[in-house]
């Protein structure tokens, strides 16, 4: 299948030598536990810095031993906390995309504080790195098909792309009918596919990738652990010779086999922080020995240039 659009479509690249990109949702686990209702944005818990220092160093020896780039969504306050890691992610030759200045759902502030937080945000890494972020990602995967004003503001913003919509159906997050290719969201209904837009979507991978299907959530996380490895490798190299390249996610607490334990923790917080976590740095290794990934510009930089009007 040829690249570009066809008739209002982003049709899927053939497969190309990278099988897809590796994307990293830098933050501390402790910072990212299941927010309570009344979480208030002014009083966030600082993330630790000493932790966040070991946990990437971590990620950059495996990535380095593997020949793999990534792409690491930052939150703002790991930017603040510790704004020399995220210097070395770019001089490592990772991209910089945004997640948020803080991990939480966006419905839990108001909309133009929320877009103000963001300037800063995107200020903040322009500083730290020398140039502007082109994606972003919803903490907690937290978009509904009715969220196109986020899109909206990402387009204001200057994005060029989303990475946060699972084209699945899970107890917490996914929109089980969006489209498994990279494409322009509706404005009125994200799951739908527009013949243009400011702002294109990259989804998160599925299995299978028919279009008719709701998809398994395979691309990382919980279920990067949960599933047996070898069927999980056999299901995203089904996408990949299918034509869907990979976009797979990990968070640094994936890796961790002994973290602390909170106290009287959630059943989400049970299930995404703990459960199967012994095998989760040997599913992670197992996937980099298998497939090579670059960054979701270098996957698709067509498509994101084509947002922009960059042409080659």
């Amino acid at each position: 299948m040829s690249d570009g659009a066809s008739n209002g479509r982003i049709v899927v690249s053939p497969k190309a030598p990278l099988d897809g990109a590796l994307t990293i949702d830098l933050e501390d686990w402790r910072c990212a536990l299941n927010p309570d209702r009344n979480a208030d944005y002014r009083r966030r818990p600082p993330p630790n810095a000493d932790y966040l220092k070991e946990s990437t160093s971590r990620l950059f020896r495996e990535l380095d031993e593997a020949g793999s780039k990534a792409t690491f969504f930052v939150l703002g306050e790991v930017a603040e906390a510790a704004p020399e890691i995220v210097r070395e992610v770019v001089r490592r030759g990772h991209e910089i995309a945004s997640h948020s200045p803080v991990h939480l759902p966006p419905s839990m502030i108001p909309r133009q504080v929320y877009e103000d937080m963001m300037r800063k945000d995107i200020r903040l890494l322009e500083d730290l790195v020398g140039c502007r972020p082109r994606g972003f990602r919803v903490p907690y995967m937290s978009i509904g098909k009715r969220d196109g004003w986020l899109m909206e503001m990402l387009a204001r913003l200057g994005f060029s792309y989303d990475s946060s919509i699972a084209p699945t159906w899970t107890p917490y997050w996914g929109i089980p009918f969006a489209p498994k290719h990279p494409y322009y969201p509706s404005s009125s209904n994200l799951a739908r596919e527009s013949a243009h837009g400011p702002v294109i979507e990259i989804p998160l991978t599925v299995w299978p990738s028919w279009s008719l299907l709701p998809g398994l959530p395979i691309a990382g996380g919980f279920y990067m652990r949960a599933w047996p490895i070898r069927a999980l490798k056999w299901m995203l190299r089904r996408n990949v010779t299918a034509g869907f390249p990979l976009n797979i996610y990990i968070h640094p607490g994936n890796l961790e086999t002994d973290k602390e334990r909170v106290i009287d923790p959630t059943m989400r917080d049970r299930i995404s922080q703990y459960a199967g976590s012994s095998r989760g740095m040997a599913s992670f290794r197992a996937i980099l020995s298998e497939f090579k990934f670059g960054t979701l510009y270098e996957v698709h930089k067509d498509r994101i240039d084509a947002v922009n009007g960059i042409s080659n």
